[in-house]
């Protein structure tokens, strides 16, 4: 486990700290626009060192290794789906939801050029990131819920991240997947198919939600506090401050694209909050189908915690 970021990627998203920051390392397993925007922002704005924050942000390859970070101290926080969290914490896994994060599935489900509509993709072939991953659940999810059943009607293809299912989908290897707002936006004009707007299917599940093992809840409950402020101050800038969120993420960027900057920033401006639920977790569980072990442990109030999210986003409204 202490190899554990031995494949892992570590990304250029550190800002200077001050002397008495203190230094976490947060995870995160998807480069896709939508999940790092808000990190982007809070590092580029240096909201994490206003508040006494070091942050080394972390990209690992899956979910599952992300919670595996937060068991062995490799991470003190992890941005991951949502149902992958819930899944590892119904089956013992010593980690706490903390807050929200992408508070709604954002995903549309994209077709290729000769696939225009749902009833086409029978007999075909839909690309996933990964086995037991959240665009595995999400997908059939929504496509279960508009009659199509997996194996009956389509077959899924393990085929990567964004960038690898967005090639997978342009060379026909599949003819569908679910992709974020920044690839909608490259992907429409190359005349590629809108088949599904996700949120519409799935509307109560959180897409991403931000995470921390229960003995850093139980031993430093007001560093997460501050943790959770700050991304609830990166989200609030990029509700009310577009122009700012767009050039502190697109900052690094080599091949700028000002039109397709704007509009993915707009369609994802009010898709942040800090804040879950009960009634989240709970459409969590059930979705995940670890019903019976939700119970053991004492139902979904075990699954997150309430406190650190609504006093940051109370204190956040008034920096």
């Amino acid at each position: 486990m202490c190899n554990l970021f031995a494949v892992a990627i570590i990304v250029s998203f550190r800002f200077p700290a001050s002397v008495q920051a203190k230094a976490i390392t947060l995870s995160y397993n998807t480069n896709a626009l939508n999940v790092t925007l808000p990190l982007s922002v809070a590092q580029e704005l240096g909201i994490f060192p206003s508040e006494g924050l070091d942050v080394t942000a972390v990209y690992v390859r899956s979910g599952p290794t992300a919670i595996a970070s937060l068991v062995s101290g490799s991470s003190d926080y992890t941005i991951v789906g949502s149902t992958t969290i819930v899944q590892a914490i119904a089956r013992g896994i010593p980690a706490v939801v903390i807050g929200n994060y992408l508070r709604q599935v954002n995903w549309v489900l994209m077709g290729g050029a000769r696939i225009a509509n749902l009833n086409a993709l029978k007999g075909q072939i839909v690309g996933v990131t990964s086995a037991g991953g959240m665009t595995e659940f999400l997908t059939v999810e929504a496509l279960s819920r508009r009659g199509l059943k997996r194996d009956r009607d389509y077959r899924v293809l393990y085929s990567g991240n964004s960038p690898a299912r967005m090639a997978a989908l342009e060379t026909n290897i599949i003819q569908a997947a679910a992709f974020s707002p920044a690839e909608r936006v490259i992907l429409e004009p190359k005349g590629f198919h809108v088949l599904m707007e996700m949120v519409q299917v799935v509307p109560e599940f959180p897409l991403s939600i931000l995470a921390t093992s229960r003995r850093k809840l139980e031993t430093n409950p007001a560093e997460v506090e501050t943790f959770l402020r700050a991304f609830q101050r990166a989200m609030e800038v990029i509700r009310t401050d577009q122009e700012r969120a767009i050039a502190a993420a697109f900052k690094k960027s080599a091949r700028r694209n000002p039109v397709a900057e704007r509009k993915t920033v707009e369609s994802l401006a009010e898709d942040y909050s800090i804040l879950i639920s009960k009634e989240n977790i709970q459409a969590l569980i059930v979705a995940a189908g670890v019903e019976p072990e939700a119970r053991k442990l004492g139902g979904a109030d075990k699954f997150f915690a309430a406190e650190p999210q609504t006093r940051a986003a109370g204190r956040a409204s008034t920096k």
